[in-house]
Parts: structure tokens; C-alpha cells; sequence
């Protein structure tokens, strides 16, 4: 995997902790569930013990009036009426069996026919009858068999002056209730949580569409805006505080960008100013020293030829001076011309170009050639110049750093663009020269920028290194 891709991958991965707008609505969520639960389970044990209670005081009520009734019916002797008076209180809410035991355990009456004559033990009123014997007075126990089920015994003695005690026992059962009550408690939950997640939801919405995206924008905009992908920061809309970041920004980027261009003037007027400074020197070299030595050059030689003549003896003194002025004149006129390499006359820059690779070959002994497969006329001089001095400083990277075979030149007009190349068939370099920071590089991009093009650099299919610069034809 390239570093470029893992990147990329790492950037996409989940991070730890996760982003705000993710983590405030998960955290809501977890923390209004919980609390929901909670409320669930204070609700359901209320609900139950309020049950409880209405069952317990109803069962007492009802206990008082089925034993006087019962008290009644068994001092006269009517087991059947109090059958009948049973029955008449078996559609009672929440009431299982209702019976009346001898002290021996056997069912008298009950609101359940089938139950009478059987012993207690056997019927629903097993429990009740249990305690009964147990204690001799009232009873009154609530006990709980499960979450779901929801019991109240009653046990009330039967008093008789002339009889053996009996007992009326109770059994509500509350099943349904409780149910019910589950049902409710589940039912207030679910709404509850749904809106829960629902506000949590709204609130991730508003966290990552209101805020997050727009601060993401507004990032990624000024993240391309310092590696150079961008001019300007696009603002971000709203009324908010990132609205006014983003406005900051952009008038930050203004700034940043008046000053960018006023130093790039500053820049261009310095190198300007140099490179009218070099063709002065370059034209007083060429026209006045120049023109100076080809007069003297001239006498000498018109004073060997008299030596030579008069006396033979001073004539070689002559022709050694003649030939060190000789030589003195052709650094004079090479230094003027690197001074000054491209003159305003028509296909200016292609001869400077053609010297520059013939002067290449002569001195290094590396072939350096020059190819322009069409006549290219640049009118301005600065342009011209520029684009010689990067071909100059690229050929002598090439000879100090890659030890070539060849080096060509290349200058064509492609589309809507000017194309200068300097390739060579070298060793390449080590790093990238906008990595390795040489000045000559950055002074080759810095002239690219100011002709308002882009330099690119890399390795030709053969190998070695090829510097490419592409700048609008405004020819």
C-alpha cells in the first residue's frame, strides 16, 4: 500500500473518541434510556403497591360483610342460603374464591360450587387456610409468587356462641391487573424512548449538518488554501459564529493575498531591474569595451605587419600581443553575451538557446542539443529572458549533479501553452529539487510563477531527469 493510500485510509478510519457530533447524541440517548428504565421500574412498583393496597382494603371490606353474613347464616342453620349469598360475590373484581370452612377444613360454601364439601388443601384457598390455622385472628398477607402474579389472602374468623368456630377465606388474584399494568408501563417506555431518540436524532442533525459539515468545509477550504490548492476560502453560509470564522478567514486570505502580490511585483520589479542591469553591463562590454579592443586589436595588427616589414625581430613581440588581446576579446564578447543572451530580433530566443547548447558542448564535452521543430518568436523580452535563464541554470544542474551523455533543449508551442524542455539522460537526482531546497530550483519556479505558468519536474521514459515549463502562449 502507498503512503499516499494509507493515508488516505487512516483518514477515513473510525477515530477514538469519536467526534462530538456523534458522541453528545449517543451519550443523550444512553443516559435518557437509562432514566427511562428507572422511571419504568418506579412506575411498575408503584403501580403494584398501589394495587396491592386497593386489593387489601377491598378484600377487608368485603371479609367484614361476608363473615356477618355468614355469622347469620350458620347461627340459624342455612348452609344454603349462604351458599346462594356466596355466589351472588363471585363476579367481584379481582376475587378468586370466597369460602366458608368448618374448624375441621371441609368447605361449607363458596362462591365456586364445585369446591363445597372438599377440604381446603384442595381448593384455590389452600394458602389462606394455611395461615389460618396458624393464627386464630384476621389475616391479611399480600404475598408476591412472581412479577406477574399478584395475590392477597384473607382470613376472617366466624365466632358462634353455640357452634365450633368456622372461617371465611379470601383469595384475590390480580394477575390481569399486574399485566395490564406491565403493559402500560412498557407502553409509556417505548413512546418515551422514541422520543428520546428522536430529539437525539434531531440534535446529531443539528450537530453535523449545522455545524460539524460547515466547520468541515470551512476547513478543508482553508487546509487547500495553505498547501496552495486554493486562491481564496469560500465563506461559509449562516448567521452563526462559524459564519463569522469563515468571513475571517477570507479577509485573512485577502490580506495574505494583496501582499502576495504585492511582493511578487517587488519580486518581479528586482529581477527586472537585475536583468536590465546585466544587459547594460552586457551592451557596455559588447559596445564600449568591446569596440575599444577591436580598435586596439586593429593598431597591433597594423603594427606587426610594419615590425614585420622594418624589423623582423619585434614583429613576434607584436603577434604574441596581438593574439593575447585576441583572446581577451572573446571573453569580453562571451561574457556580454551571457549577460545579454536574447536581443529583440526576430527568433531571438531560439539563437540564445542554439549558443547556449553549442557553448554547452564546447565546454563540458557533453553533447547538448537544441530542438525547435517550429520558428517561435517571444516579443517579450523579459519572457525571453526568464525562459533562457531557467534552460541555463537546468543545464548546469544537469552537468553538476546527474553526469549525463546528452542534454536537450526543447522549446514547441503546444495547445494554448509555451513548452520549454531540458531533459538529460543522467543518473537523476537523489530527491526532488523542491524537497532538496536548492536555490536554483526554487529561482527557476519563482521565474515560472512570475510568467504566470507552472514548472514540472520528473524523469523521462530513457531515465535521468526532465525539467518541463509551461507557460500561456501569448505569442
Amino acid at each position: 500500500m502507498s503512503r499516499h493510500a494509507w493515508k488516505n485510509k487512516a483518514a477515513a478510519a473510525v477515530t477514538f473518541p469519536p467526534p462530538l457530533r456523534f458522541l453528545i447524541p449517543a451519550l443523550l440517548l444512553v443516559l435518557g434510556l437509562l432514566s427511562m428504565w428507572l422511571d419504568y421500574e418506579l412506575d411498575l412498583n408503584n403501580d403494584m403497591k398501589r394495587s396491592v393496597e386497593d386489593v387489601t382494603t377491598q378484600a377487608d371490606a368485603t371479609g367484614r360483610r361476608l363473615t356477618s353474613l355468614a355469622r347469620q347464616h350458620l347461627a340459624r342453620g342455612e348452609v344454603e342460603a349462604l351458599r346462594e349469598g356466596l355466589s351472588e360475590w363471585k363476579h367481584e373484581p379481582w376475587l378468586r374464591i370466597a369460602a366458608v370452612v368448618d374448624e375441621n377444613g371441609r368447605v361449607l360454601a363458596s362462591s365456586i360450587p364445585e369446591w363445597e364439601g372438599h377440604l381446603a388443601e384442595e381448593t384455590p384457598a389452600a394458602g389462606a387456610w394455611k395461615r389460618a390455622r396458624e393464627n386464630q385472628d384476621k389475616i391479611m398477607e399480600a404475598p408476591a409468587l412472581d412479577s406477574r402474579d399478584v395475590i392477597v389472602l384473607a382470613a376472617f374468623p366466624i365466632q358462634l356462641p353455640s357452634q365450633r368456630s368456622s372461617c371465611l377465606l379470601l383469595v384475590y388474584d390480580r394477575a390481569d391487573a399486574v399485566v395490564h399494568a406491565h403493559e402500560d408501563a412498557r407502553r409509556r417506555m417505548a413512546w418515551s424512548a422514541s422520543v428520546i431518540a428522536l430529539m437525539c436524532l434531531c440534535l446529531w442533525a443539528t450537530l453535523h449538518f449545522g455545524v460539524a459539515s460547515r466547520l468541515e468545509r470551512l476547513a478543508r477550504s482553508v487546509r487547500e488554501f495553505g498547501e496552495g490548492r486554493a486562491v481564496n476560502i469560500e465563506p461559509v453560509r449562516g448567521g452563526d459564529e462559524v459564519h463569522e470564522l469563515s468571513q475571517a478567514f477570507k479577509k485573512m486570505t485577502a490580506r495574505l493575498a494583496d501582499r502576495e502580490k504585492e511582493r511578487a511585483e517587488l519580486e518581479r520589479a528586482v529581477i527586472d531591474s537585475a536583468e536590465n542591469e546585466r544587459r547594460r553591463i552586457g551592451h557596455e562590454l559588447h559596445d564600449g569595451i568591446g569596440q575599444q579592443l577591436t580598435a586596439v586589436l586593429m593598431s597591433i595588427n597594423g603594427l606587426h605587419d610594419e615590425l614585420q616589414a622594418r624589423v623582423p625581430a619585434l614583429a613576434d613581440h607584436a603577434r604574441h600581443a596581438s593574439q593575447s588581446l585576441r583572446e581577451t576579446l572573446a571573453e569580453v564578447r562571451a561574457l556580454s553575451h551571457g549577460l545579454a543572451p536574447v536581443p529583440l530580433w526576430k527568433q531571438g530566443l531560439q539563437h540564445a538557446l542554439q549558443a547556449l547548447a553549442d557553448a554547452t558542448t564546447r565546454s563540458s564535452g557533453v553533447r547538448c542539443v537544441f530542438e525547435c521543430p517550429d520558428n517561435i518568436t517571444v516579443a517579450n523580452e523579459a519572457t525571453a529572458c526568464n525562459l533562457y535563464r531557467i534552460a541555463q541554470e537546468a543545464v548546469n544542474n544537469a552537468l553538476k549533479h546527474a553526469d549525463p551523455g546528452e542534454i536537450r533543449i526543447g522549446l514547441e508551442c503546444r495547445g494554448e501553452s509555451l513548452v520549454l524542455e531540458i531533459d538529460d539522460d543522467g543518473c537523476g537526482l537523489p530527491e526532488a529539487p523542491s524537497e532538496a531546497g536548492g536555490i536554483g530550483f526554487r529561482i527557476m519556479q519563482h521565474r515560472t510563477e512570475m510568467m504566470g505558468g507552472r514548472m514540472e519536474h520528473g524523469a523521462p521514459p530513457a531515465g535521468g531527469t526532465r525539467i518541463a515549463v509551461h507557460i500561456p502562449n501569448l505569442l
